[in-house]
């Protein structure tokens, strides 16, 4: 049998579960490639560690070309264009055939798309970004932070309300607290409202409890230098203001006309097939319907990037043996949400349950804290 060619977009979580997976159900039947514009594998849950700095770069992250041990490609360069119809990817000028496709290239930041947001806010959606707001907060010494979303759909749907609650233990613990004050600010009508009603109450009295005031069913227009104004003429002052940036999809996947109309890639949601023969798609940069869920669409996280790609590289390994089971994903995940002090909650829950998804919270304990941790140690030790 020929060797196939699986070409994978975006070296992320669903990027590197996939790569993995295929890797040791195919072994040298398929020529795994992997592309990535990045030298390094950096993991997102640790960003807020990042930030209060009890974490150091080189603990969060690993080089892709580690994976060239275990037989998988690995092209560094950016993705040009994708052309469905020849079945070929245009890196850094060149093309690369494929056999399948699995597009996982994540979300992109845009900032630009508000007025002043990119000059006067911080956020710590990516490693370098978490690193310039922990030097923000060890200089600040007093006044109002604004914490909060600036449009929908975000990826990571508790980190915002993850750094608030951490924002404000860090303050406390340096004696500030009454010095301090956190202003949350969000789109959504209230915390968490992929996990529902129950949960999103839970979590609002939770963030009252710590004196986090709270704005919900608000955009954000503009920002002006100390000053947040949303599109129905509120606004909040600030003395230091972190924001989840307005996310896009990848412009080369634009170009492909893959996009539907929520700007993301729709999706079949059990096996994350494309409407394309041999092209799939997980994780951020989807588009997952759920018609029996709290919100119309899937939250954008990599606990679901991580279960989807699993179930592709199953079904993809399947089709090219001729053999096995394929499997369907059933919208499960899990994910912490670290409240300060070495305490943690833990939200585990099906999203494509019904009548409604059939999620829990966990209220936090210092037990989750260390499953976080844990967590941590092994995603950075199994995937290299």
């Amino acid at each position: 049998m020929a060797q196939r060619t699986i070409l994978i977009l975006g070296g992320g979580i669903g990027g590197l579960v996939a790569s993995n997976v295929l890797k040791d159900k195919l072994g040298e039947r398929a020529d795994i490639k992997v592309v990535e514009k990045k030298r390094y594998f950096q993991f997102p849950p640790s960003y807020p560690w990042l930030m209060l700095g009890e974490r150091k770069p080189e603990q969060v992250q690993r080089e892709f070309g580690l994976l060239g041990k275990k037989g998988i490609g690995v092209v560094r360069g950016e993705v040009s264009s994708i052309d469905l119809e020849r079945r070929s990817v245009q890196v850094n000028g060149s093309g690369i055939d494929y056999d399948y496709l699995i597009i996982a290239l994540g979300a992109q930041y845009a900032p630009e798309r508000i007025p002043g947001l990119l000059e006067n806010s911080y956020h710590i959606y990516d490693l370098e970004s978490a690193l310039k707001f922990q030097k923000a907060l060890k200089d600040f010494s007093g006044g109002t932070i604004a914490v909060g979303v600036s449009s929908l759909p975000f990826k990571c749907p508790a980190a915002p309300y993850e750094a608030a609650l951490l924002i404000n233990h860090y303050f406390k613990g340096r004696g500030l607290g009454d010095k301090v004050k956190i202003r949350f600010f969000t789109p959504e009508g209230l915390p968490l409202p992929s996990a529902g009603p129950d949960i999103g109450n839970s979590m609002f009295d939770f963030m009252k409890s710590r004196r986090i005031d709270a704005k919900f069913k608000v955009k954000l227009k503009e920002v002006k230098s100390g000053e947040a104004i949303f599109e129905d003429g509120s606004t909040i002052p600030f003395d230091l203001l972190f924001a989840v940036p307005p996310h896009r999809c990848s412009p080369a996947v634009e170009k492909a006309g893959l996009l539907d109309q929520t700007g993301w890639i729709p999706v079949e949601p059990t096996t994350m097939r494309t409407r394309y023969d041999g092209v799939y798609a997980v994780g951020d940069v989807t588009s997952v319907p759920t018609p029996s869920g709290f919100v119309p669409y899937l939250p954008k996280a990599g606990v679901f990037a991580h279960r989807q790609a699993e179930v592709v590289a199953n079904n993809i390994a399947v089709e090219i043996k001729g053999r096995g089971r394929a499997k369907t994903w059933d919208g499960s995940g899990a994910c912490f949400l670290m409240t300060g002090g070495g305490y943690a909650g833990f939200v585990k829950g099906t999203w494509f349950a019904t009548p409604h998804p059939a999620i829990k919270f966990h209220s936090p304990s210092k037990v989750w804290y260390m499953q976080r941790v844990l967590f941590e140690k092994y995603w950075m030790r199994h995937w290299f």
